[in-house]
């Protein structure tokens, strides 16, 4: 008896080798747990961040209706008026980044705001809108003052030339990618253009501004917007050599899918070369037009 006590306190039962073996296994089993409880609360968070987007949804459906209705009421209200229908969606696209009307409106009056805090109300001549599209500006130029006497248009995108003529607006040309404009020598009391150099590769700057100074009277001024040194420093879809380019020659030109989508970024000592004596500078603003920068020049 004694002899088999013995035996059994010497050898491990089946017991101990259970639990030695649950020793071993329990930090597995209390990782498990603590992974399972982060499932468990990155679940619910799934489930209350598909709650959000659910109401998400419902608001910005909410939101596109309402934007319709508007966009329904300011076409009335503009036919009302006698002003200038909306283009289609291919020529409003054609202007800006997206065709919504919203954008199309709020974008022609920012621009006309902007001409008519330059060239007033009566600008004592005619004024050409270089780059005129569909008639993003025109459409709240008229009306005012004597706008309707005093303006001209002209654009490369000849389908929305077509279109301004069916509407009735005679004063509006076809132009092309290279000088000349289409008007006499010393013939127009001013020149406005948002984002049409934004478009031409900069080392045709100066042969256009030197085109500008030629249909411009003598005194006349022009309201003209580039990309700048701010473009380049705050962009995020320039490449390196795009980057380098510009911090070695002072430009930078990018390719980019769509109508006349390029982008041509310019510093202001370019700009200012590319000038000339054809012009004194009145102003020059970093930014003063939305993301570009704006200058009133007056020919010299």
């Amino acid at each position: 008896m004694a002899e088999g006590e013995t035996q059994a306190q010497g050898a491990p039962g089946a017991g101990g080798v259970r639990w030695r073996r649950v020793r071993r296994l329990l930090p597995y089993y209390r990782k498990s747990e603590r992974l399972q409880q982060q499932l468990d609360r990155i679940a619910a968070e799934l489930k209350r961040t598909r709650r959000e987007l659910r109401l998400v949804n419902r608001e910005a459906t909410e939101w596109q209706r309402q934007i319709r209705a508007l966009e329904k009421v300011v076409g009335e209200l503009r036919a009302r008026s006698g002003a200038l229908p909306l283009p289609p969606r291919e020529l409003r696209v054609h202007v800006g980044r997206v065709p919504e009307v919203a954008n199309f409106l709020a974008q022609g009056l920012d621009s006309s705001r902007r001409v008519i805090e330059v060239f007033g109300p009566d600008p004592g001549g005619p004024v050409l809108d270089w780059g005129c599209g569909s008639g993003r500006t025109l459409t709240w130029l008229k009306g005012v003052g004597t706008w309707d006497l005093n303006y001209r248009g002209c654009d490369v995108d000849a389908d929305a030339i077509a279109w301004l003529r069916s509407q009735k607006v005679k004063a509006v040309e076809v132009c092309g990618d290279l000088p000349p404009l289409p008007y006499e020598d010393a013939s127009l009391a001013g020149l406005f253009c948002f984002s049409v150099l934004t478009h031409i590769p900069p080392l045709r700057h100066a042969e256009w501004y030197a085109e500008i100074r030629r249909v411009l009277r003598p005194g006349a001024r022009a309201y003209v917007t580039v990309h700048g040194d701010e473009n380049i420093r705050t962009g995020k879809s320039f490449t390196e050599e795009e980057r380098r380019d510009y911090a070695e020659k002072g430009w930078s030109w990018s390719e980019r899918k769509g109508h006349y989508k390029h982008a041509a970024t310019v510093s202001r000592a370019f700009t200012v070369q590319a000038l000339a004596s054809g012009f004194e500078v009145e102003a020059y603003d970093e930014l003063g037009y939305h993301s570009m920068d704006s200058m009133i020049l007056r020919r010299i």
